[in-house]
C-alpha cells in the first residue's frame, strides 16, 4: 500500500489492471475524500504494527522481565529486540508521516489512543528522529551496520535518519542539509559501498 501511495501516483509506476475500486483514482492522482484501499491499507497497517511494536515494548520492560525471572543471556537479546523493535516503529512513523503529515503518536508509554487526536508532522519528525539519533548510536543495542542482514541495524537506523534529513523541508518548514550530508557520510564509513 506504500509503495502503491508513493510509486503509482508519479511517472514512474503504473498499475496495469483496473478492477480494483482505487486503482484508476490512484493512476491518475484523482481520489479525493472517499474511501480508498490504499490509503487506508498504508494508515491502519502502520498503525497496526505502532501497536504491535507499543505491546512488545510494554511487555519487555525491566520490571515485567524481573517479575517474570527473564535470564541475563534472554535479557541481553531481548534488549537488542526492543532496540529492532523501535527501529520498526520509526520506520512506520515516517511512513505515517511521509503520507498524511499530522498523524496520532502513540508510544508505550501513551495511556490511550485516538485516532481524532493527531500529532504535528513537526512533532512526528522529532519523535522519528531522536529514536534513530539514539538507535544509531554506539550505546545503543540495535546491532552494528551489516551485522544482521536482513534485520533492523545501525546502517538501517542511518540510512533512514538521512532520508528524513533529506526531507526535512517537507515535514517541519526546515531544511536539514548539513544533517543530512554528515549522516550519508557516517553511513560511508560503515564500509557500505555503491
Amino acid at each position: 500500500a506504500f509503495f502503491v501511495c508513493q510509486e503509482s501516483t508519479t511517472d514512474a509506476c503504473k498499475i496495469a489492471w483496473g478492477n480494483d475500486s482505487w486503482v484508476r483514482v490512484m493512476n491518475t492522482n484523482t481520489w479525493g475524500d472517499e474511501y480508498n484501499d490504499a490509503v487506508f491499507g498504508v494508515f491502519f497497517r502502520t498503525m497496526q504494527s505502532i501497536a504491535s511494536c507499543n505491546e512488545f515494548l510494554r511487555q519487555t520492560t525491566n520490571d515485567k522481565l524481573d517479575a517474570r525471572s527473564v535470564q541475563s543471556d534472554v535479557r541481553a537479546k531481548i534488549q537488542e529486540y526492543r532496540a529492532e523493535v523501535r527501529m520498526i516503529r520509526a520506520l512506520c512513523y515516517w511512513m505515517l508521516m511521509d503520507i498524511f503529515g499530522d498523524v496520532p503518536l502513540v508510544t508505550a508509554d501513551s495511556k490511550e489512543f485516538d485516532l481524532n487526536n493527531r500529532a504535528s508532522a513537526a512533532d512526528v519528525y522529532q519523535f522519528i528522529v531522536d529514536e534513530l539519533e539514539l538507535l544509531s548510536s554506539d550505546s545503543s543495542a540495535l546491532p552494528a551496520a551489516r551485522s544482521s542482514y536482513p534485520r533492523m541495524d545501525k546502517g538501517s537506523a542511518l540510512g533512514l535518519l538521512a532520508r528524513i534529513y533529506l526531507n526535512a523541508e517537507t515535514y517541519k518548514g526546515e531544511t536539514e542539509w548539513l544533517k543530512a550530508k554528515q549522516t550519508c557520510e557516517r553511513i560511508f564509513g560503515l564500509g557500505y559501498e555503491l
